[in-house]
């Protein structure tokens, strides 16, 4: 035998450790690493004498005693905290070597502690990340190659924060390192891990199979410059090496003989496995990684956090995700978020309903309704997106049964309609847009594509409902095949994953229900329209109707509670002095806890609801009322309510002389105090408390609420909403206002969040499904005329053939769905309207 052979004794562990020893000595300068060259020797020699002993639930180490493994270690990390990367490398080889044969074993949870008290197995997994930060290329794939064995390791399990740590280590080569071949391969070595412990997550157990990760789909959407397909085939092989066999390695029979247990074999009375809680909390800190953001005077756009925030997406799902980063205006993020939203609206969406509810508006028809000013690349996304959401025919039903048929939803099948539709017509003659006349027409194209998409699945949903044989023109313009949302999202296929509906928050429901609901949503509507153009008849309309109650505790919380309120008109409707009007603000503000509040917090809490009115007799009457309130919910702030009122009407108009640029002459801390001296029953309020109160109002503006909606068009006459053509006319004689078509303002995130905080404090919403096809009738009626509008216009304007060839076939799905539910009016009223063209009427008929 060699002496290289006989390095390190008979042991297991022995002949890892032996020629590792010997290279960090022969490495090491014997001056500067004189210590680290007497105990790797010493260790050499101790090893020499060790054979394998029985299994010692104590030791690290397999095969040796608990003293002969602590100076294995001490060496080891000595070696690593050497600052020498040649001197750290062989010992980075020992440790791989090591988790790779399951003989180094033990479960660590947070690696933060450091010193001698610290458990030696903790010192060793902390020094292992310290080496990631010399900067030394071939270091830096050392550490990757351990900390993914680590991971893969069923025996050495890290847990908690040290699975955070082993994350943002891989995370920062990816991010700081020089090497572009470092670099994907950290990328490549994130997803392993990541796809690793979330197996396990989802099986609740050690014992999983993880297939090797595959670069060139990690590098397929960003990292542009590092897609070379020889950095793709290095990083490859990497991978490769790294992961060894495709499975994670299991409990060996003697690591269970000893005693050590996997996540499942003790106790779980917390109700959740240790192997979920790292799930958990990994899930967590990766979203925390995908919602940093520049800091002043960073530039938010800076390629190195944009890397980092794409390195996240597809493995995470969380909404405060797309909340954070849908200010962004990059379209990789932007892509992701998209991403993100598929899967939650495909597999998700019963158990999210609220959820989708608040992003359906916010990710997608913000950008769809935005024709003038949009973002070519955005738009392209949004609308190819919902192009495929859009195959799914059970997807498009459960959205308008559950939102739209919903008063406290959005109408998102409706919006998705229209805004489908006013892209279709194209920019209004005489607006400006930022739109190139190629760039107008593939907009057009792509809608009148969803929109045949639309209508051509809720026929299939029809047919199957009602078991009709297929109804399927066929046409190469519309691909339907499941390859395309699998691509997508990333899944093989998009079944929706029915295991989540539970019968919390799921439930069937008949049509004669769902008619029911969305009648008094249309009513309700009505009220509210009625309401923001003159809120006196709104309120006797609703009353009337039955769909608010008569008394002013329940009109106070139809006003506060209510989305799409004008705010001015709230306000407005608050200060009138007429009787019922007192009791209704009166009932208002009462229903305000002011309790614990600054003066200021409160005046602020008390206008997130509506705009003060313009007239001073209206202020008055509110700030009477909210000075009374806020004294009985606070007795010793001030000797009496008409100190409040005082105060609150001269922070009213500090506000105002603060922040309207109009006023020259600002009011100053000194003629503020002055103003209010005397105002406390003769008495003078704490100078310091009123400078306080100067400086928080002067800093921070008062902000009263935006108006929340704008007047609505008058009612239509009974043959135009018959036929639906007032939907018609409101779509081709629309206008809007011009808009950055990237990036959700701050005020919108905001308002986002508000909405989650309001969501949290009810109770969870039922999420219905529907199996009657009466419910088509209701969709027709809402989506028929506009898209008739859409495919006519197509029809009569366009010279492109795919155009014209999706037009005809939306035409003919909408025969077909208006003759099978006996829609006459409507039925009729299709080919009629193509009347002039022989051959359409032709194609329709037949």
């Amino acid at each position: 035998m060699s002496p290289s052979q006989s390095l390190g004794g008979t042991s297991r562990v022995g002949r890892v450790l032996g020629p590792c020893l010997d290279r960090i000595v022969k490495n090491a300068a014997w001056r500067k690493h004189s210590s680290l060259v007497a105990s790797c020797k010493s260790l050499l020699d101790r090893l020499d004498s060790i054979v394998d002993s029985p299994v010692d639930p104590a030791s690290p180490l397999v095969g040796l005693s608990p003293d002969d493994a602590d100076a294995a270690l001490r060496a080891l990390i000595l070696a690593l905290e050497a600052g020498s990367p040649k001197v750290a490398e062989p010992a980075l080889d020992a440790v791989y070597s090591l988790l790779s044969q399951s003989l180094l074993r033990g479960e660590i949870e947070d690696s933060s502690t450091s010193g001698d008290s610290a458990v030696i197995t903790v010192q060793l997994v902390s020094s292992i990340y310290a080496c990631g930060g010399f900067g030394d290329d071939a270091l830096e794939l050392s550490v990757l190659r351990v900390l993914l064995s680590a991971v893969r390791s069923s025996v050495f399990l890290l847990r908690g924060e040290c699975l955070v740590q082993i994350v943002k280590s891989c995370y920062n080569v990816y991010l700081g390192s020089q090497s572009a071949i470092n670099q994907v391969c950290a990328k490549a070595v994130l997803f392993q891990i990541l796809m690793i412990v979330y197996a396990r997550v989802e099986v609740d157990d050690i014992e999983v199979e993880v297939n090797k990760v595959l670069v060139a789909d990690v590098l397929d959407l960003t990292d542009k410059s590092l897609n070379d397909s020889n950095i793709v085939q290095e990083a490859q092989n990497f991978i490769n090496e790294a992961s060894g066999g495709s499975e994670v390695k299991s409990f060996d029979d003697k690591t269970r003989k000893c005693g050590f247990e996997g996540p499942n074999d003790g106790d779980d009375s917390a109700g959740m496995s240790k192997t979920r809680e790292d799930g958990f909390l990994l899930f967590k800190n990766l979203c925390k990684f995908s919602m940093k953001f520049a800091g002043p005077g960073e530039n938010p756009e800076d390629p190195l956090l944009l890397r980092g925030k794409v390195s996240w997406g597809y493995q995470t799902i969380p909404l405060l995700i797309i909340v954070e980063n849908s200010a962004l205006s990059v379209m990789n993020v932007f892509q992701l978020l998209c991403s993100i939203f598929v899967v939650l609206l495909l597999k998700f969406r019963s158990a999210l309903k609220g959820e989708v509810g608040i992003f359906f508006p916010m990710l997608v028809l913000r950008v769809l309704e935005n024709v003038l000013q949009p973002s070519f690349l955005q738009k392209m996304i949004v609308l190819n997106w919902v192009e495929k959401i859009c195959q799914d025919s059970q997807l498009i039903i459960d959205i308008f049964v559950n939102y739209d048929c919903d008063v406290d939803a959005p109408n998102i099948f409706e919006r998705v309609v229209n805004g489908l539709v006013k892209t279709a017509l194209g920019v209004p003659a005489g607006s400006s847009t930022t739109l190139t006349p190629t760039q107008d027409v593939m907009f057009r194209t792509e809608s009148i594509r969803c929109l045949a998409t639309i209508i051509r699945s809720i026929g299939s949903w029809m047919n199957m409902q009602l078991r009709i044989g297929d109804y399927s023109p066929q046409s190469s313009d519309i691909d339907h095949s499941t390859e395309s949302l699998s691509s997508l999202n990333g899944e093989e296929g998009t079944n929706i994953d029915y295991e989540l509906h539970s019968d919390a928050n799921s439930g069937f429901s008949d049509t004669a229900t769902l008619e029911q609901r969305r009648a008094y949503k249309i009513e309700f509507q009505k009220g509210i329209s009625l309401f923001n153009r003159k809120p006196s008849k709104g309120i006797e309309f609703l009353i009337n109707s039955k769909k608010i109650g008569g008394s002013p505790e329940a009109v106070a919380a139809f006003l506060k509670n209510t989305a799409g309120l004008n705010a001015t008109m709230i306000g407005d409707y608050l200060g009138e002095r007429d009787e019922f009007n007192l009791k209704v603000m009166h009932s208002y503000v009462d229903s305000l806890n002011f309790e614990f509040m600054d003066f200021g917090e409160a005046i602020r809490f008390l206008l997130r609801g509506f705009r003060l009115p313009g007239e001073a007799q209206k202020i008055d009457r509110i700030m009477e009322k909210f000075a009374e309130r806020y004294c009985k919910c606070n007795p010793s702030a001030f000797s009496s309510a008409d100190t409040a009122y005082v105060l609150a009407y001269s922070v009213i108009m500090l506000n105002t002389d603060a922040h309207n640029s109009m006023v020259k002459v600002k009011m100053s801390k000194v003629d503020f105090v002055r103003n209010n001296r005397g105002i406390d029953d003769g008495k003078d309020l704490p100078e310091d408390y009123l400078g306080t109160l100067y400086d928080t109002i002067v800093k921070n503006e008062i902000k009263m609420n935006a108006d929340t909606s704008v007047p609505q068009n008058k009612q239509a006459s009974s043959i135009n909403k018959l036929l639906g053509l007032d939907n018609i006319l409101n779509l081709v004689n629309w206008k809007q206002t011009e808009e950055k078509a990237l990036g959700a303002s701050d005020v919108l995130i905001r308002h986002i969040q508000e909405q989650f905080k309001a969501k949290s404090s009810k109770s969870e919403s039922v999420f219905y499904s529907v199996t009657d096809a009466a419910i088509l009738t209701f969709m027709m009626e809402v989506c028929w005329a506009p898209m008739m509008a859409a495919f006519s216009v197509t029809l009569d304007q366009s010279d492109d053939k795919s155009a014209t060839s999706l037009s005809l076939l939306g035409f003919r799905y909408a025969v077909h769905i208006t003759s099978v539910m006996y829609m006459q009016t409507q039925r009729d009223a299709l080919p009629l309207h193509q009347s002039q063209n022989l051959h359409i009427s032709i194609v329709l008929q037949t």
